[in-house]
């Protein structure tokens, strides 16, 4: 009995560092060609600009609204929405709001 729950007291560890760990990628596949952390953007970086300190400037709330619709957030926004699953939302809301430098 004690095995089999500190077994399952190992998974659920893993799983939850399995999805820390797929929100960078995630940003990665659908964020990073507009965007850019730390200097290191995609191609159209300069478009879409900078995202270092954007958890110190909005909630998880306010991300998520702005990500599935910019315009909701700030009319002029030259973003298109975003199409993320739920899961994917999740990761990379968590993410964004981790960046408060």
């Amino acid at each position: 009995m004690k095995k089999a729950l500190s077994g399952m007291l190992l998974v659920a560890m893993l799983a939850g560092t399995c999805w820390a760990a797929d929100a960078p990628a995630v940003y990665g596949k659908k964020c990073k060609t507009c965007h850019s952390i730390a200097g290191v953007g995609g191609p159209m970086a300069k478009m879409g600009g900078t995202l270092d300190g954007v958890g110190a400037k909005h909630d998880e709330a306010w991300l998520k609204a702005y990500l599935e619709n910019p315009k909701s957030k700030d009319p002029k926004s030259k973003m298109p929405a975003v199409k993320l699953t739920d899961e994917e939302m999740k990761e990379v809301v968590s993410y964004l709001s981790g960046l408060k430098k």
